[in-house]
């Protein structure tokens, strides 16, 4: 058996990342590498999931973020209150989608969805049920 140790993202401003997702997720740092130098980078952790996040380069041009045709499509957390964690997101000024009320697929399930400060496309999801047994 194998778990998801950590999602890499480089980021156009790491520290503010790094507040969003402790602020609104729960991730706690959990250690800094090359601290104090130019390529420092931090991970923070979630349970036994991790967020890898560095800094992008001064000179880079803007990479590819949110959906794409071929990887990465998003990233989704299961919320207790979307309607709260909805809230929160956009007293943030960040623009949030419509709440999508799923029950026609899962009994329950509620989803929103939004990109963070660097355009990551994420998933808010609540009510969400596996179909099969673990």
């Amino acid at each position: 058996m194998s778990i998801i140790q950590h999602i890499a993202f480089t980021c156009a401003d790491k520290d503010a990342q790094e507040t969003f997702y402790t602020k609104h997720f729960g991730f706690k740092r959990s250690r800094i590498f090359n601290a104090g130098t130019a390529d420092e980078f931090v991970m923070l952790r979630l349970g036994t999931t991790c967020l890898e996040l560095f800094s992008a380069d001064n000179d880079a041009s803007p990479g590819r973020t949110g959906v794409q045709s071929v990887g990465f499509k998003h990233l989704a957390f299961e919320v207790v209150d979307l309607d709260a964690a909805v809230t929160a997101i956009r007293a943030d000024g960040i623009e949030t989608e419509e709440v999508i009320d799923c029950s026609h697929v899962v009994e329950g399930l509620r989803v929103c969805f939004f990109n963070d400060r660097d355009g990551n496309r994420i998933e808010l999801m609540q009510g969400y049920k596996d179909q099969f047994e673990q």
